[in-house]
Protein backbone atom coordinates (compact mmCIF):
# COMPACT_ATOMS: atom_id res chain seq x y z
CA UNK A 1 0.00 0.00 0.00
CA UNK A 2 1.36 3.43 -0.96
CA UNK A 3 1.69 5.94 1.89
CA UNK A 4 3.76 8.66 3.55
CA UNK A 5 5.74 8.23 6.77
CA UNK A 6 5.57 11.33 8.97
CA UNK A 7 7.55 12.29 12.06
CA UNK A 8 7.34 15.12 14.59
CA UNK A 9 10.52 15.39 16.66
CA UNK A 10 10.05 17.12 20.01
CA UNK A 11 12.08 17.43 23.17
CA UNK A 12 10.16 14.62 24.92
CA UNK A 13 8.78 12.37 22.19
CA UNK A 14 9.17 11.55 18.52
CA UNK A 15 5.63 11.18 17.22
CA UNK A 16 5.04 9.21 14.03
CA UNK A 17 2.21 8.41 11.66
CA UNK A 18 1.68 6.62 8.39
CA UNK A 19 -0.96 8.32 6.21
CA UNK A 20 -2.26 8.50 2.67
CA UNK A 21 -2.37 11.67 0.59
CA UNK A 22 -5.84 12.53 1.91
CA UNK A 23 -4.50 12.54 5.47
CA UNK A 24 -6.15 9.29 6.52
CA UNK A 25 -4.03 7.72 9.27
CA UNK A 26 -3.01 4.08 8.99
CA UNK A 27 -0.58 4.03 11.92
CA UNK A 28 0.15 6.31 14.86
CA UNK A 29 2.47 6.24 17.86
CA UNK A 30 5.39 7.82 19.68
CA UNK A 31 8.80 6.92 21.07
CA UNK A 32 10.87 8.76 23.72
CA UNK A 33 13.31 11.31 22.35
CA UNK A 34 16.88 10.41 23.37
CA UNK A 35 18.62 13.27 25.15
CA UNK A 36 22.16 11.95 24.76
CA UNK A 37 23.89 11.37 21.40
CA UNK A 38 20.71 12.60 19.73
CA UNK A 39 22.55 13.35 16.48
CA UNK A 40 22.99 9.59 16.07
CA UNK A 41 20.03 8.13 17.94
CA UNK A 42 17.19 10.27 16.57
CA UNK A 43 17.86 9.55 12.87
CA UNK A 44 18.54 5.90 13.73
CA UNK A 45 15.15 5.55 15.48
CA UNK A 46 13.39 7.23 12.57
CA UNK A 47 15.03 4.89 10.07
CA UNK A 48 14.18 1.85 12.20
CA UNK A 49 10.54 2.97 12.24
CA UNK A 50 10.57 3.49 8.47
CA UNK A 51 12.08 0.05 7.91
CA UNK A 52 9.55 -1.58 10.22
CA UNK A 53 6.52 -0.01 8.51
CA UNK A 54 8.20 -0.44 5.14
CA UNK A 55 7.36 -4.14 5.39
CA UNK A 56 3.68 -3.21 5.01
CA UNK A 57 3.74 0.08 3.09
CA UNK A 58 5.45 1.48 0.01
CA UNK A 59 6.46 4.98 1.03
CA UNK A 60 6.30 7.74 -1.55
CA UNK A 61 8.13 10.28 0.62
CA UNK A 62 9.11 10.95 4.24
CA UNK A 63 8.00 14.11 6.05
CA UNK A 64 9.78 15.38 9.17
CA UNK A 65 8.67 18.13 11.54
CA UNK A 66 11.38 19.05 14.02
CA UNK A 67 12.16 21.30 16.94
CA UNK A 68 15.13 23.61 16.54
CA UNK A 69 16.41 25.97 13.88
CA UNK A 70 16.15 24.18 10.54
CA UNK A 71 18.11 24.59 7.31
CA UNK A 72 15.36 23.25 5.09
CA UNK A 73 17.42 23.36 1.88
CA UNK A 74 20.20 21.22 3.37
CA UNK A 75 17.89 19.06 5.47
CA UNK A 76 19.88 19.92 8.58
CA UNK A 77 19.26 20.83 12.22
CA UNK A 78 21.28 24.03 12.62
CA UNK A 79 20.66 24.43 16.35
CA UNK A 80 18.50 22.78 18.99
CA UNK A 81 18.26 24.46 22.39
CA UNK A 82 16.16 21.66 23.91
CA UNK A 83 18.39 18.82 22.64
CA UNK A 84 21.94 20.22 22.29
CA UNK A 85 23.43 16.97 20.95
CA UNK A 86 20.89 17.11 18.11
CA UNK A 87 22.43 20.28 16.63
CA UNK A 88 24.16 19.73 13.30
CA UNK A 89 22.26 16.54 12.41
CA UNK A 90 21.86 16.06 8.64
CA UNK A 91 18.67 14.12 9.04
CA UNK A 92 17.41 14.18 5.43
CA UNK A 93 20.70 12.76 4.11
CA UNK A 94 20.76 10.14 6.85
CA UNK A 95 17.25 8.94 6.00
CA UNK A 96 18.05 8.63 2.31
CA UNK A 97 21.39 6.91 2.86
CA UNK A 98 19.92 4.37 5.29
CA UNK A 99 16.48 3.67 3.81
CA UNK A 100 16.62 4.84 0.20
CA UNK A 101 13.63 7.13 0.77
CA UNK A 102 13.67 10.86 0.03
CA UNK A 103 12.64 13.14 2.87
CA UNK A 104 11.77 16.76 3.55
CA UNK A 105 12.04 18.63 6.86
CA UNK A 106 10.36 21.69 8.33
CA UNK A 107 10.38 23.55 11.64
CA UNK A 108 7.84 22.14 14.11
CA UNK A 109 5.69 25.26 14.50
CA UNK A 110 5.58 25.87 10.76
CA UNK A 111 4.61 22.23 10.32
CA UNK A 112 1.85 22.66 12.88
CA UNK A 113 0.63 25.74 11.00
CA UNK A 114 0.51 23.71 7.78
CA UNK A 115 -1.28 20.91 9.60
CA UNK A 116 -3.96 23.28 10.90
CA UNK A 117 -4.42 24.70 7.38
CA UNK A 118 -4.82 21.23 5.93
CA UNK A 119 -6.89 19.38 8.51
CA UNK A 120 -7.60 21.78 11.37
CA UNK A 121 -9.00 25.22 12.16
CA UNK A 122 -7.42 26.91 9.13
CA UNK A 123 -8.95 24.82 6.35
CA UNK A 124 -9.68 26.89 3.24
CA UNK A 125 -7.44 29.83 4.22
CA UNK A 126 -4.45 31.29 2.35
CA UNK A 127 -3.34 33.98 4.82
CA UNK A 128 -2.89 32.59 8.30
CA UNK A 129 -0.77 32.88 11.43
CA UNK A 130 -0.38 30.13 14.04
CA UNK A 131 0.75 31.36 17.45
CA UNK A 132 1.64 28.62 19.93
CA UNK A 133 1.80 29.63 23.59
CA UNK A 134 3.95 27.35 25.71
CA UNK A 135 7.29 27.69 27.47
CA UNK A 136 7.97 30.28 24.78
CA UNK A 137 5.95 31.49 21.82
CA UNK A 138 6.33 29.91 18.41
CA UNK A 139 4.74 30.98 15.16
CA UNK A 140 4.14 29.99 11.58
CA UNK A 141 3.07 32.53 8.95
CA UNK A 142 1.48 31.77 5.58
CA UNK A 143 0.89 34.73 3.24
CA UNK A 144 -0.95 34.25 -0.06
CA UNK A 145 -0.45 30.51 0.21
CA UNK A 146 3.31 30.69 0.83
CA UNK A 147 5.13 29.97 4.09
CA UNK A 148 6.99 33.13 5.10
CA UNK A 149 10.64 32.19 5.57
CA UNK A 150 12.66 35.39 5.08
CA UNK A 151 16.20 35.83 3.78
CA UNK A 152 17.78 33.24 6.08
CA UNK A 153 14.72 31.13 6.86
CA UNK A 154 14.28 32.76 10.26
CA UNK A 155 11.14 34.86 9.67
CA UNK A 156 8.29 34.62 12.11
CA UNK A 157 9.87 35.08 15.53
CA UNK A 158 6.70 36.80 16.70
CA UNK A 159 7.36 35.83 20.30
CA UNK A 160 10.25 38.28 20.24
CA UNK A 161 8.38 41.36 19.09
CA UNK A 162 8.76 44.09 21.72
CA UNK A 163 5.49 44.95 23.43
CA UNK A 164 6.89 46.62 26.59
CA UNK A 165 9.70 49.15 26.18
CA UNK A 166 12.65 48.23 28.41
CA UNK A 167 10.51 45.47 29.91
CA UNK A 168 11.44 42.05 31.25
CA UNK A 169 14.73 40.60 30.06
CA UNK A 170 14.35 37.83 27.49
CA UNK A 171 16.72 34.94 26.75
CA UNK A 172 17.13 36.33 23.22
CA UNK A 173 18.93 39.39 24.63
CA UNK A 174 16.06 41.81 24.08
CA UNK A 175 13.73 43.25 26.70
CA UNK A 176 9.95 43.35 26.71
CA UNK A 177 9.38 40.47 24.27
CA UNK A 178 5.86 39.13 23.85
CA UNK A 179 6.83 35.70 25.20
CA UNK A 180 7.91 37.27 28.50
CA UNK A 181 4.29 38.28 29.04
CA UNK A 182 2.01 36.03 26.97
CA UNK A 183 3.57 32.56 27.12
CA UNK A 184 2.27 29.90 29.49
CA UNK A 185 5.58 30.08 31.37
CA UNK A 186 5.18 33.84 31.78
CA UNK A 187 1.65 33.26 33.10
CA UNK A 188 2.85 30.93 35.87
CA UNK A 189 5.92 33.04 36.71
CA UNK A 190 3.77 36.13 37.12
CA UNK A 191 1.42 34.34 39.50
CA UNK A 192 4.33 33.06 41.62
CA UNK A 193 5.90 36.54 41.66
CA UNK A 194 2.74 38.23 42.92
CA UNK A 195 1.97 35.44 45.39
CA UNK A 196 5.43 35.90 46.92
CA UNK A 197 4.73 39.63 47.29
CA UNK A 198 1.70 38.65 49.36
CA UNK A 199 3.89 36.45 51.54
CA UNK A 200 2.59 33.20 50.08
CA UNK A 201 4.88 30.33 49.16
CA UNK A 202 4.13 28.80 45.75
CA UNK A 203 6.96 26.37 44.94
CA UNK A 204 5.33 25.02 41.77
CA UNK A 205 2.16 25.72 39.85
CA UNK A 206 0.89 25.01 36.34
CA UNK A 207 -1.21 27.12 34.03
CA UNK A 208 -4.13 24.74 34.58
CA UNK A 209 -3.73 25.12 38.37
CA UNK A 210 -4.06 28.88 37.98
CA UNK A 211 -7.09 28.49 35.71
CA UNK A 212 -8.77 26.34 38.37
CA UNK A 213 -8.19 29.17 40.85
CA UNK A 214 -9.62 31.65 38.34
CA UNK A 215 -12.77 29.55 38.07
CA UNK A 216 -12.92 29.33 41.87
CA UNK A 217 -12.88 33.14 42.04
CA UNK A 218 -9.44 33.70 43.60
CA UNK A 219 -8.62 37.42 43.32
CA UNK A 220 -4.90 37.01 42.54
CA UNK A 221 -5.49 34.37 39.87
CA UNK A 222 -8.20 36.47 38.22
CA UNK A 223 -5.91 39.50 38.11
CA UNK A 224 -3.00 37.57 36.61
CA UNK A 225 -5.32 35.96 34.06
CA UNK A 226 -6.78 39.32 33.02
CA UNK A 227 -3.28 40.72 32.53
CA UNK A 228 -2.23 37.61 30.58
CA UNK A 229 -5.25 37.88 28.27
CA UNK A 230 -4.48 41.54 27.60
CA UNK A 231 -0.91 40.80 26.53
CA UNK A 232 -2.11 38.06 24.18
CA UNK A 233 -4.58 40.51 22.65
CA UNK A 234 -1.84 43.12 22.21
CA UNK A 235 0.25 40.57 20.34
CA UNK A 236 -2.68 39.58 18.12
CA UNK A 237 -3.44 43.21 17.29
CA UNK A 238 0.19 43.88 16.35
CA UNK A 239 0.28 40.78 14.15
CA UNK A 240 -2.93 41.83 12.41
CA UNK A 241 -1.68 45.35 11.73
CA UNK A 242 1.57 43.96 10.30
CA UNK A 243 0.33 41.01 8.25
CA UNK A 244 -3.42 41.38 7.67
CA UNK A 245 -4.09 37.64 8.03
CA UNK A 246 -7.46 36.08 7.36
CA UNK A 247 -7.08 34.04 10.53
CA UNK A 248 -4.88 33.79 13.61
CA UNK A 249 -4.91 30.41 15.33
CA UNK A 250 -3.86 30.13 18.97
CA UNK A 251 -2.22 26.82 19.85
CA UNK A 252 -0.40 25.26 22.77
CA UNK A 253 -1.84 23.99 26.03
CA UNK A 254 -3.74 27.22 26.62
CA UNK A 255 -5.91 26.44 23.58
CA UNK A 256 -7.51 23.69 25.66
CA UNK A 257 -9.19 26.32 27.85
CA UNK A 258 -11.99 26.38 25.32
CA UNK A 259 -14.86 28.65 24.42
CA UNK A 260 -14.78 31.17 27.29
CA UNK A 261 -11.07 31.85 26.79
CA UNK A 262 -11.66 32.36 23.06
CA UNK A 263 -14.63 34.67 23.62
CA UNK A 264 -12.58 36.91 25.93
CA UNK A 265 -9.74 37.06 23.40
CA UNK A 266 -12.08 37.81 20.50
CA UNK A 267 -13.93 40.53 22.39
CA UNK A 268 -10.75 42.33 23.46
CA UNK A 269 -9.25 41.96 20.00
CA UNK A 270 -12.24 43.59 18.30
CA UNK A 271 -12.06 46.48 20.76
CA UNK A 272 -8.36 47.16 20.16
CA UNK A 273 -7.73 46.41 16.49
CA UNK A 274 -8.07 49.18 13.88
CA UNK A 275 -11.63 49.49 12.61
CA UNK A 276 -10.69 48.40 9.06
CA UNK A 277 -9.73 44.97 10.47
CA UNK A 278 -12.72 44.50 12.76
CA UNK A 279 -14.75 41.38 11.96
CA UNK A 280 -12.31 40.52 9.17
CA UNK A 281 -9.51 38.69 10.95
CA UNK A 282 -10.79 35.56 12.69
CA UNK A 283 -9.26 34.45 15.99
CA UNK A 284 -9.55 30.68 16.43
CA UNK A 285 -8.21 27.95 18.70
CA UNK A 286 -6.09 25.15 17.24
CA UNK A 287 -8.02 21.94 16.62
CA UNK A 288 -5.37 19.28 16.04
CA UNK A 289 -3.50 19.50 19.35
CA UNK A 290 -0.35 17.39 19.42
CA UNK A 291 -1.13 15.91 15.99
CA UNK A 292 -0.72 19.18 14.08
CA UNK A 293 3.00 18.60 13.50
CA UNK A 294 2.64 15.15 11.96
CA UNK A 295 -0.20 16.31 9.74
CA UNK A 296 2.00 19.19 8.58
CA UNK A 297 4.88 16.78 7.95
CA UNK A 298 2.54 14.59 5.93
CA UNK A 299 1.33 17.51 3.86
CA UNK A 300 4.80 18.80 2.97
CA UNK A 301 5.90 15.26 2.10
CA UNK A 302 2.89 14.80 -0.17
CA UNK A 303 3.41 18.20 -1.84
CA UNK A 304 7.13 17.56 -2.38
CA UNK A 305 6.41 14.15 -3.87
CA UNK A 306 3.89 15.70 -6.28
CA UNK A 307 6.31 18.51 -7.22
CA UNK A 308 9.09 16.08 -8.03
CA UNK A 309 6.77 13.94 -10.12
CA UNK A 310 5.12 16.81 -11.98
CA UNK A 311 8.01 19.26 -12.37
CA UNK A 312 6.07 21.88 -10.40
CA UNK A 313 8.34 24.48 -8.78
CA UNK A 314 5.95 26.73 -6.87
CA UNK A 315 5.94 26.11 -3.13
CA UNK A 316 2.35 27.08 -2.33
CA UNK A 317 -0.52 25.45 -0.46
Amino acid sequence: MEAFACFDIGGTFIKYTVMNEEGELYEKGKIPTPAQHANEKIPYLICETIRDFGKRYLFQFIGVSSCGIIDKERGKIVFSANIPSYSGTKIVDYIYENTGYKAIIENDVRSACIGEMWKGAGQGTKNIVLLTLGTGIGSGIVINGHMLAGEHGLAGELGHMTIVHNGKECSCGNRGCLEQYASTLAFTKRYIELAHREGRSVPHITGEDIMERVRAGEKLAKGVYKEFIQYIITGLVNITHMLNPEMIIIGGGIAEQGEQFLIEIQKGFQQQVMSIYQNRTKIMLAELGNDAGVYGAGYIAMKQWKRENSGQKHDSF
